[in-house]
Order: C-alpha cells, then sequence, then structure tokens
C-alpha cells in the first residue's frame, strides 16, 4: 500500500529522515508540532493491539536532542532539572520536570547521564528551541563553564515497543536487551553510526528508544520492520500513553501546571539543595491545591476530549479533560481531566456536546 502526502501543508514543516518509508507503508501523514508524521497505517485499532499484544515501531524523531558537557555537566543539569541525578548513575537515565522559577512545567525529559562530564536530554518537539533557551539562560546564574548543545539536527528516534519487542530487537542487536534495566541505556554503533539503545518508552510495554543517527534512520527502520516489527503511528501511540495514564505536554502538564496538582510529585525531589522552581514549590506544598489531575472511566455512552468541560448538576464549569479517547484495550472511553482538589465524590460529569454525562473517577492509571 502506497500512502499519500499531505496536501496544502505548510512548507516550513519538517519531514524525518523516514518520510518516504511512511509512504511506501501507507502511512496517513498529518502535521504534528511542526512535523510531517503518520497518524496510522492500516488502522489505530490495529496498531493499538499489536503494541499491547506483539510489537510495534513508532517514528519519534521529531523529538528533540541536547547535549551538556564539560566540568560539571551532572551537577549543573541537576540544578535546573527538579528530580535528581543523584538517584542514578552512568549508563541510567531519569525522567524529570524541567521548571520555571513559579514552579510550573517548560518541559518533561529523559535525562541520560553519560558521565559526570557529559549529560545527554531527549526533550518534545514542540519545546526544542524553548528548552535549550532555557538551559543556555542558566549557564551564567550557575557558573557552568561547559557547552549546551542542541543535535536534535543530527539524530533520529525509533521507539520498539510490546511484549515482543526484545525477540524483534535481539534479531538486530543480539542479548541487548537482555543487559538492561528499565531506564538504563548502552551505546552502541549500527551500521558505522553511533545509537543510544534505552530500555524507555510511552506506552508500558517491554521495549526501547533508539536514538540514532539520521544517516542509519532509513537502514534501521527497515531492519525493524524485517525483523516483526509492525509501523505504529500518532494515534495508537496517544490512546497507548493515555490507557497508562502518562502526560503529555500541552495537555497534562505546561507552564500553568504544577508537578504536585499533576500527579508528579515523585519527579521533585524537595531534598535538593536547590534547584529551578524549587522556592515556588515549597509554598505550593506548604498551602492547599485548588485542582488535581484524575482519571476518568464514562459511565454514559459518549468520547471525552481536550478541552471538553467538568460541570455541576446545574451547568457551571468546575474543570476540564486534559486528554481523552476510546481505549481500545479496556472496550471503555477514558480520559483525563482537571477537577477541584476537594471534589468528594465518585462520579462527575463531562459536557459532551451540550450533553451532560456520568463519568466514574477513578486512577490515572488505567491498565
Amino acid at each position: 500500500m502506497q500512502g499519500r502526502p499531505l496536501k496544502g501543508y505548510d512548507r516550513r514543516v519538517k519531514k524525518t529522515f523516514l518520510y518516504d518509508e511512511h509512504l511506501a507503508q501507507g502511512g496517513k501523514m498529518v502535521d504534528f508540532s511542526g512535523w510531517l508524521l503518520p497518524v496510522q497505517y492500516g488502522g489505530i485499532l490495529k496498531e493499538h493491539e499489536c503494541v499491547r499484544t506483539a510489537c510495534g515501531v513508532f517514528d519519534t524523531s521529531h523529538m528533540g536532542e541536547l547535549r551538556v558537557t564539560g566540568i560539571g555537566a551532572k551537577a549543573f543539569v541537576n540544578r535546573v532539572i527538579s528530580n535528581n541525578l543523584e538517584k542514578i548513575q552512568a549508563g541510567q537515565a531519569l525522567y524529570s520536570p524541567l521548571l520555571t522559577e513559579q514552579g510550573t512545567f517548560v518541559d518533561d525529559l529523559i535525562v541520560y547521564e553519560i558521565s559526570d562530564s557529559e549529560v545527554f536530554i531527549v526533550v518534545n518537539a514542540s519545546n526544542i528551541d524553548k528548552d535549550f533557551s532555557w538551559i543556555l539562560s542558566k549557564q551564567k546564574a550557575f557558573s557552568f563553564s561547559g557547552t549546551v548543545a542542541n543535535e536534535s539536527e543530527a539524530y533520529s528516534m525509533l521507539a520498539v515497543q510490546g511484549p515482543k519487542a526484545p525477540e524483534v530487537l535481539d534479531k538486530i542487536f543480539p542479548g541487548e536487551y537482555a543487559k538492561l534495566k528499565a531506564f538504563s541505556f548502552s551505546q552502541l554503533t549500527y551500521q558505522g553510526s553511533g545509537l543510544f539503545f534505552s530500555r524507555t518508552g510511552y506506552t508500558g510495554e517491554e521495549g526501547v528508544e533508539l536514538i540514532v543517527k539520521n544517516e542509519a534512520a532509513v537502514a534501521l527502520f527497515q531492519a525493524l520492520l524485517k525483523a516483526g516489527a509492525a509501523p505504529c503511528g500518532l494515534g495508537a501511540r496517544d490512546s497507548l500513553r493515555l490507557e497508562k495514564g502518562y502526560s503529555l505536554y500541552g495537555h497534562e502538564i505546561d507552564e500553568t501546571t504544577n508537578a504536585f496538582e499533576a500527579g508528579l510529585g515523585w519527579t521533585v525531589d524537595m531534598g535538593k539543595k536547590d534547584f529551578v522552581g524549587k522556592a515556588a514549590l515549597e509554598k505550593i506544598k506548604a498551602g492547599k491545591l485548588s485542582r488535581k489531575l484524575v482519571g476518568l472511566t464514562m459511565i454514559d455512552k459518549g468520547i471525552p476530549r481536550n478541552l471538553y468541560d467538568i460541570v455541576k448538576e446545574s451547568g457551571e464549569k468546575i474543570g476540564y479533560v486534559t486528554s481523552g479517547t476510546h481505549a481500545p484495550s479496556l472496550g471503555e472511553n477514558i480520559a483525563l481531566a482537571y477537577i477541584p482538589a476537594d471534589y468528594a465524590g465518585e462520579k462527575i460529569l463531562v459536557d459532551i456536546r451540550g450533553k451532560k454525562l456520568w463519568a466514574k473517577i477513578g486512577k490515572r492509571k488505567f491498565i
């Protein structure tokens, strides 16, 4: 099956190095965060099921990569992020917010510790320039004399996810997967190009994220398909992450959101001596939160979508949906939503296209 190029798109929108491969596989292309990426190939439900039961591969090359090098690089990055790099060592990765002085999210990141003097950071596509500028702005304040480099243009990224991912990966990188624990990585080469082989992902399944130099991306993608991985698009990636309750920047978290109300307090180490946003978070923690992020499972028939209102029976708005979809693994319609922190009921109303429909309140992690 041959896919079709997206017509009428802004020519400033970027293509990944795998664009032609997506078309060859029948990918339906969309503009996502300024990149042309496949939303699906043979169908979102089919691709979702593939990742839950077998192995799928996603093109996540739109993500950004920053590298911090020099004496004290690890210590510098540790002052910029809210989680604590002292929890890990070389060869391990850490999920962390990047915060404003007000304690809200500049972005959420995965930080790879190569050594005390070299740290690699993966950032969200829409925030590459903002994150790079933010970290650069802290160099002088924290007396870091090393280098902060934006290497996003040099790398492609493939997420290989699913219970059969280990056997697919073993056909290309024999024995590598078994060597690693979750959130650890190794640095390999593929066809002469450097590659990060990282036990991370955004689906809740077994698998890795392969960060590879652009020149080897097409060959690696083709090798993964030949080894048994099925190409999957953004649609399935979103439904998979939502079933696990994973936050998405611009939805559950942004520059108006703090980690405590977002249920991400575990990513903030208040025991660290200092980090950007700590003073603001101390005040927030000492007070009362006005809202909380919860999981919703629809009781009535309807799919809650981003920015749909959460309301009282009178129709008064008291919150909003941040993400919502049909959950293929559950056969139910689910959402994440902000509601008042003191709300004590077991169910709540969602305004779906003018109809007030009941939803059950529960944990953010659905499966």
